[in-house]
């Protein structure tokens, strides 16, 4: 008689248990499962950075727009909280990019790295509002063909470090805990 009233006491607890279970892989595949960069990835030794294009204010923009200067060409997602991170880093440390010569071009995942989320420029809005008026940053869209050269890995969060001679210096991610890289990066290059 006990072991009925357990079995039917127990019963639908064990259902409910049972379907969250089942529920989660369906949960795991519709999350976002996105790889950060790399923060200590090796120099890429004398790497040119290679010609491509990306969208800003519904227009395509050459990267060599950018020769003669720094540029950290930053790759995020828009629901990315590493990014939103970052992107607070950058403006906290506003002053010292203002007396700089870089040009930190903060690129929204070609198709947001495959999941829904905000446009870059609300993004950028809603982070960090004094950004978008900074001259030292741009903001736009990942066409595929830079995606496919610049973040082959498909990472969240990762980004270039592109010296004045227009190689690549450094490839790392999440500018929050990589701010040191940055600014040794802006120490090293010259002011046009």
């Amino acid at each position: 008689m006990v072991k009925r009233l357990m079995s039917k006491h127990l019963l639908p607890h064990r259902m409910t248990l049972l379907a969250g279970l089942l529920a989660l892989p369906a949960m795991a595949l519709g999350s976002p499962s996105g790889v950060m960069g790399p923060k200590n990835a090796p120099s890429p030794a004398d790497q040119a950075a290679p010609p491509a294009s990306f969208i800003s204010n519904g227009k395509t923009v050459e990267l060599e727009a950018f020769k003669g200067h720094p540029v950290m060409l930053w790759q995020v997602a828009t629901w990315c909280g590493s990014c939103r991170a970052g992107l607070r880093t950058f403006a906290h440390e506003k002053a010292l990019i203002d007396k700089s010569d870089i040009r930190v071009i903060v690129l929204r995942d070609y198709k947001n790295g495959g999941y829904p989320g905000i446009g870059i420029k609300k993004f950028a809005e809603q982070t960090a509002p004094s950004l978008m008026r900074d001259a030292h940053f741009v903001f736009g869209d990942d066409t595929k063909a830079l995606y496919a050269l610049y973040n082959p890995h498909h990472y969240v969060d990762v980004y270039d470090l592109i010296g004045t001679d227009n190689k690549i210096q450094a490839v790392s991610s999440t500018p929050s805990a990589t701010f040191g890289k940055i600014k040794a990066f802006i120490a090293s290059e010259p002011k046009s």
